[in-house]
């Protein structure tokens, strides 16, 4: 019985220094176990503690890498270059007087012997219609009045409206009317004649038919603002009534035509501010290139006056880039003037001589210059820099009077073309070497500027 108790009791003894020994393990290992967990759960409040400023650095890095390193399913865009400002060239064709004489009117007419006369002038300008085709933009000045029936011709002219017709059927778009026949038929006259131009599809200059139309024009010419002015000349009248051509301007229209009076002092000041004045309204309005068309100077002389040279100069020194002038009824010469004001470049073509009419060969003892003139072609160019004229150019013309039929017909022709072919132009090789001659006589020193060139051209 004694063994068997202290058996018992050994074992008793050995299991409980055993389930102390497991209990001791198992304490341990719990707490072991909670220290592991304690790590596990405040490592990340450590990680983020830690790297809220190296978070942003790592961020900054990795976007680095992504953007210069990292492969892309689509190739990196590139950047293309600017491109330069596209270069735009246009080319202005400017003639002189269109004047239709008795001769010219009769000419035109297609119904001889008829109570109702019908009258057809494009064929005058068949010979030279392919030439002005080639212009972005055409101007023609016409003398005289579309008055309506009765036409006559010289002193006080008054066409049918058929030379609107033909005028516009050779390529014009652009007429002058401010010349010293436009009160030919009075303040009638002056009205209906812009009227029709106007209802024909022509932007009118010079003159107007109410108040509320424009006297000058802004027109885009090919992606180039061109603004266009045409003024006249008065004569002397008196310190109360203006006169044009020796003729009182009727009541009422004196604010339906552009003029200026040379040949007084005071009024010449001004009539000359209010004409620079509106160069700089048709800039305000956005105009990027002004050419101004003047009725001016001294009948049958092939040379430019003082007083046009000095307001030539004037208009160059308020910034117009292109000066036509007209009604000399010859040839002057080509000029290129410096601005005293900026040193930008005008060119001038004092006159552009007759383009349509009846004179003839011993009119006014002018030996054939009345019936030469010039198609005015000047090429402007728009860039980075701006609107300029890259070159100016004419192109000589003649009237060819065909007597052997009646009516007698009138033909402009280009003289360099019908030189090479006369029979082509119903002229001949004499005329035609004769009215070159003479052109070049003119016109030949004109060569204008380095900046801009002055050539003669065949078409």
């Amino acid at each position: 019985m004694e063994r068997k108790s202290q058996s018992d009791h050994d074992h008793r003894k050995g299991m409980s220094a055993f389930w102390q020994k497991i209990r001791c393990f198992s304490i341990r290992f719990l707490f072991f176990l909670a220290i592991a967990l304690l790590c596990i759960w405040f490592l990340p409040y450590k990680d983020i503690h830690i790297g809220r400023s190296s978070a942003t650095h790592v961020s900054t890095e990795t976007s680095s890498v992504i953007i210069t390193t990292a492969p892309t399913s689509s190739p990196s865009p590139t950047i293309s270059p600017t491109p330069a400002a596209q270069k735009i060239r246009v080319t202005l064709d400017a003639v002189g007087d269109v004047i239709l004489h008795q001769a010219v009117i009769d000419g035109g007419l297609v119904n001889l012997g008829e109570d109702d006369p019908e009258y057809d002038f494009t064929p005058d300008f068949s010979y030279i219609s392919w030439i002005i085709a080639k212009s972005d933009l055409a101007i023609a000045n016409y003398e005289g009045t579309l008055a309506g029936p009765p036409y006559s011709g010289f002193p006080y002219f008054s066409a049918p409206d058929a030379i609107a017709d033909a005028l516009y059927a050779a390529g014009f778009r652009v007429v002058c009317t401010a010349n010293n026949h436009c009160i030919d038929k009075g303040l009638d006259g002056v009205i209906r004649t812009a009227t029709v131009f106007r209802d024909k599809g022509f932007t009118v200059i010079g003159t107007r038919s109410s108040t509320s139309d424009s006297m000058d024009s802004i027109i885009d010419v090919g992606g180039i603002s061109v603004g266009l002015m045409n003024y006249t000349f008065e004569t002397i009248g008196t310190t109360e009534n203006k006169a044009i051509n020796g003729i009182p301007i009727p009541n009422g229209a004196d604010q339906l035509i552009n003029s200026f009076n040379p040949s007084r002092p005071s009024s010449y000041e001004t009539d000359l501010a209010a004409i620079l004045s509106r160069v700089k309204a048709l800039e305000g309005q956005g105009a990027e290139f002004i050419c101004i068309e003047l009725h001016w100077g001294i009948e049958y002389s092939t040379h430019s006056s003082l007083w046009q040279q000095e307001m030539a100069q004037a208009l160059c020194d308020a910034g117009v880039d292109l000066i036509i002038g007209h009604h000399p009824h010859v040839l002057q010469e080509i000029d290129v003037l410096t601005s005293s004001v900026t040193g930008e470049q005008t060119l001038v073509y004092y006159s552009l001589g007759n383009f349509l009419g009846n004179w003839n060969f011993g009119t006014n003892g002018t030996a054939g210059k009345a019936q030469d003139g010039m198609i005015a072609r000047i090429t402007i160019v728009k860039n980075e820099d701006g609107v300029s004229i890259e070159k100016g150019e004419y192109i000589p013309t003649y009237v060819v009077r065909i007597r052997t039929v009646s009516p007698m017909q009138h033909y402009i022709v280009p003289v360099i073309p019908a030189l090479a072919d006369p029979d082509a132009f119903q002229t001949t090789t004499a005329d035609m070497q004769a009215s070159y001659d003479r052109i070049n006589t003119i016109l030949g020193d004109c060569t204008g500027t380095e900046e801009i060139p002055v050539s003669e051209a065949a078409s």
